[in-house]
């Protein structure tokens, strides 16, 4: 007789959806959360039934006394053939006519600069305006010979891109144990061997100085370590930092005005913003 494995679906509608998505990521992802799909108001997220325990409201709370609203139901679901479902629905992600993001599933392609991911149920799949605004300003400066730092690195997309364009060193850090499996797999898919990965915050990393650093989290965890990120960036380094709506650019700018970083460019896709900074003496 085949046991079918079930699974607890814990659907969530997040207001603010950022940062409420991404703190509500990292929560449910040290509950033992085995899988995220985002949604334009929230998140679904996946749990194998004997996991379950409904202690796991509880991390609501605080959220909501802080302004950030979530309303949320509970179902029952059989386990499924995922690859199956992504096949329906995750399409090639094209960035120009250079940069392809794909999954193991989808046929290859020619373009030059392919990368393969597993996204597992969605998470991190390079569709998001934040992902391409960083993809396209690597791809006209390729950090060739750079050691390249990538905060907040989800499924390894701009760390495995970074080593195809010729990065000489590049250091992956996450706070979710659900980003390290998934991009240490799709560090493997793309044969990568110039990535290492660390779990934790920025102070994982000790005493390395950076000539690149990739910053794609939300606003408050920017500001909170910005000035973290400077005195990692070596001398004339480039910081990247994305993740925050263009409305929060003017937070941003306010914490950097008294460091030595100069803005070199300033980028927007939809709502979202890129503000590339170098750092001078």
């Amino acid at each position: 007789m085949i046991k079918i494995k079930i699974y607890i679906k814990l659907s969530l509608k997040i207001s603010p959806l950022n940062p409420g998505k991404e703190i509500l990521i990292a929560k449910l992802d040290q509950l033992k959360f085995v899988g995220f799909v985002e949604k334009h108001d929230g998140l679904e997220c996946y749990i194998p039934s004997n996991k379950w325990n409904n202690k796991v409201l509880d991390i609501f709370y605080p959220l909501e006394e802080k302004g950030i609203d979530i309303d949320w139901c509970i179902d029952s679901v059989e386990d499924e053939n995922w690859n199956s479902k992504w096949e329906q629905n995750f399409s090639p992600v094209f960035i120009g006519n250079s940069c392809v993001i794909i999954s193991d599933f989808h046929k290859k392609t020619n373009i030059n600069h392919e990368i393969i991911i597993k996204p597992k149920m969605s998470f991190g799949t390079g569709h998001h305006e934040t992902t391409q605004l960083i993809i396209e300003e690597l791809l006209k400066n390729p950090p060739v010979n750079k050691n390249v730092l990538d905060i907040g690195c989800g499924t390894g997309i701009l760390s495995i891109l970074s080593e195809k364009l010729g990065a000489k060193k590049v250091d992956s850090i996450d706070i979710c144990e659900f980003s390290m499996h998934s991009s240490k797999e799709n560090f493997k898919l793309n044969k990568c061997r110039k990535i290492n990965f660390y779990l934790g915050n920025i102070n994982v990393i000790k005493t390395k100085t950076y000539d690149n650093i990739l910053v794609n989290i939300e606003k408050n965890v920017i500001v909170n370590e910005v000035k973290t990120y400077f005195n990692k960036l070596a001398l004339n380094g480039f910081i990247y930092l994305s993740g925050f709506y263009f409305s929060d650019e003017d937070t941003i700018l306010k914490k950097i005005e008294n460091l030595n970083l100069k803005l070199k460019e300033k980028k927007r896709k939809n709502k979202w913003s890129l503000l590339i900074f170098q750092k001078y003496e």
